[in-house]
């Protein structure tokens, strides 16, 4: 698996318009992040070239211009950035921390009913309480 933590904030845009459209050449890419950011079509460039050598991305080199299409499905690409910020919290923390996401994101009806779905079948078999992970065992029972 790729290591999406590599991935820049600034690259996940680009990944976010190749994903969205399927395959884009970087003047398609250039357009649409110069419209909603600052960036100049190098800069743009740049970060394509970044997420080539990181094997985000794959150019179809045998016409011009070249189409670039993504190596990472998105959702593999969400599912491992969420495991590594999620792996990195306390247990105790991780609930609080869905939480904090579900009120302060903008989220449909829909995946709201999705994920009182999951919660509702995730509540038959979680445990009462979770247990502190942050100190070795050994040291959490002193």
């Amino acid at each position: 698996m790729k290591e999406v933590e590599s991935m820049s904030r600034a690259e996940w845009q680009v990944m976010r318009i190749i994903w969205t459209l399927g395959q884009a050449t970087s003047k398609q890419v250039i357009e649409i992040l110069e419209r909603k950011t600052d960036w100049k079509s190098a800069t743009i460039k740049t970060l394509i070239g970044r997420l080539q050598k990181k094997n985000f991305l794959q150019a179809d080199e045998t016409n011009r211009p070249y189409v670039y299409k993504p190596l990472i499905s998105e959702n593999a690409a969400i599912h491992e950035s969420v495991t590594e910020l999620f792996d990195n919290l306390c247990c105790m923390k991780k609930g609080m921390a869905i939480d904090d996401l579900i009120n302060n994101s903008e989220i449909s009806q829909s995946d709201i009913v999705k994920i009182m779905q999951t919660l509702n079948q995730k509540v038959k078999t979680a445990p009462e309480t979770v247990n502190c992970n942050c100190l070795e065992a050994d040291l959490n029972e002193e």
